[in-house]
């Protein structure tokens, strides 16, 4: 059997490898120059160093993924929480951490670790047990997150420091904008115990810590690469699947679309239907600026909505004696409303703030990262979500497309459509 991939993100790269695993003869097609999509990593020349194009945080509930990077060896690369530990800061309230106590079961422990934050109060409490009916309730498709929570009467401070920032991080999408059904998948497996609720991020560049040990497992299977090789076209026949491209034409048994949703629907002619949102991360080098209390903070109120210390993630760990300290701020489902200089002057003094510092802070140097498409919502519109409702024999849509319960457009989901397609693609 051979079989070929579209798209080198973490979904093609997953589905190779599994289906590689398995004796298949298979071969990888990526349009640019590295694989990795969403998660790849940049040269910055004015640096001199490999910079993500955003940070991303793992969940300890990320099973497929920590299975996969287990097999290539890459476990290492992740560093991870002991137990989750939520770093948050406001403007009125400072600095304040969420820690639910390890020692005792997270269903028991979280709802009074939150009742103990700045501006809580024990309504949390019963808040908590609310939700936790709630989650025994399937939403309907086309549900909200922040309509869901109405249906439970949660608190304000409870969505505001908790369900709104992870809504964000996870979602990539507002509580009125988010699909209910999906993220009480994401609530129902990031709280399941205090193993999966920890939170963990990469050592290293994510080229260097994911995509590379992937790329070698892969090609120590024997996959074959072929990047810069952009596939124009896409015939289904009796004979299989053959895929067009400026190197010439090639025939396989089954072809998977492991692309973001837009790009299959360009691919195969179909209008771009996809509903997406933006990410943008402001990168910023600061001369002589210690480290930040925490790894990552999540601001509440602010338009930087997490700070990560990349200097610390990395190499460099809280060493406050490096010279140039990398932090990064992200914001999520970014409208796109302010000017990049603006931006820069906001998040700055946001960061001054957060960080103690009473000087202004000024970069040495900025990059800005905007990713338009970077994830595809959860959306209930079926038809218009997956590229057609029957493809031809041997096409297999694994694209970006989330329906309403399951996981959102993250690292997890992405492993998880590579294995699934993989399974589809061997089904007799």
């Amino acid at each position: 059997m051979r079989v070929s991939v579209i798209g080198g993100g973490l979904c093609g790269l997953t589905a190779a490898i599994r289906l590689a695993q398995r004796g298949v003869e298979v071969e990888l097609f990526e349009a640019a120059p590295a694989l990795g999509g969403r998660t790849r990593s940049f040269f910055e020349p004015h640096m001199q160093q490999w910079v993500d194009n955003g940070p991303h945080l793992l969940s300890g509930a990320y099973h497929d993924t920590l299975n996969l990077l287990e097999e290539a060896g890459a476990s290492d690369n992740i560093a991870w929480q002991v137990s989750l530990s939520l770093p948050l800061w406001d403007s009125e309230r400072g600095h304040f951490l969420l820690k639910p106590n390890a020692s005792l079961p997270l269903a028991l422990t979280l709802p009074f670790a939150c009742a103990r934050l700045p501006g809580h109060s024990w309504a949390d409490i019963p808040a908590f047990l609310r939700l936790a009916l709630l989650l025994r309730q399937s939403p309907s498709a086309s549900e909200s997150v922040q309509s869901w929570l109405n249906r439970a009467n949660i608190t304000a401070p409870l969505c505001r420091d908790l369900l709104e920032p992870l809504c964000l991080g996870a979602m990539n999408e507002t509580l009125i904008d988010a699909n209910a059904a999906s993220f009480r998948t994401v609530l129902h497996n990031a709280f399941a115990d205090h193993t999966s609720a920890r939170l963990g991020w990469f050592r290293k560049p994510l080229s260097e810590a994911l995509i590379e040990p992937l790329l070698n497992m892969a090609q120590e299977l024997g996959v074959r690469i072929h990047k810069n090789t952009r596939v124009r076209n896409i015939q289904a026949g009796s004979k299989g699947i053959e895929l067009q491209s400026a190197q010439g034409s090639q025939g396989f048994n089954a072809c998977i679309l492991a692309l973001p949703l837009r790009s299959g629907q360009q691919l195969l002619g179909l209008p771009k239907t996809a509903v997406t949102r933006r990410i943008t991360n402001i990168h910023m080098w600061l001369r002589d600026m210690p480290a930040l209390s925490h790894p990552f903070i999540g601001g509440i109120g602010t338009a930087g909505q997490w700070f990560f210390d990349v200097s610390n993630q990395m190499r460099n760990g809280g060493d406050n004696n490096i010279p140039m300290r990398h932090i990064c701020a992200v914001i999520s489902a970014d409208d796109g409303m302010l000017h990049s200089d603006d931006l820069v002057q906001l998040v700055c003094s946001e960061l001054s703030q957060l960080s103690g510092n009473h000087r202004r802070l000024i970069p040495e140097h900025t990059r800005i990262i905007s990713e338009h498409h970077a994830t595809t919502s959860v959306t209930d519109n079926v038809p218009g979500n997956r590229l057609r409702p029957e493809l031809p024999d041997g096409l297999i849509d694994a694209c970006e497309a989330p329906f309403p319960g399951e996981l959102p457009s993250t690292i997890e989901y992405a492993v998880k459509r590579g294995n699934q397609a993989a399974e589809r693609c061997c089904l007799p």
